[in-house]
């Protein structure tokens, strides 16, 4: 899971939604929320 300054994850079991504000910059690593890792929610394309 690459993060980056701005990326938006959310828990699928809570809701719980973290916005990246500095990115840690290793290379694998993953946001675990409710036991469970966090997915990354793209942004919405206007249409």
């Amino acid at each position: 899971m690459a993060k980056k300054k701005g990326a938006k994850y959310e828990c699928g079991e809570c809701g719980l939604v973290v916005i990246v504000d500095e990115p840690c910059g290793c290379g694998a690593c993953e946001l675990i929320c409710c036991e469970v890792p966090m997915k990354e929610v793209k942004p919405k394309t206007k249409k």
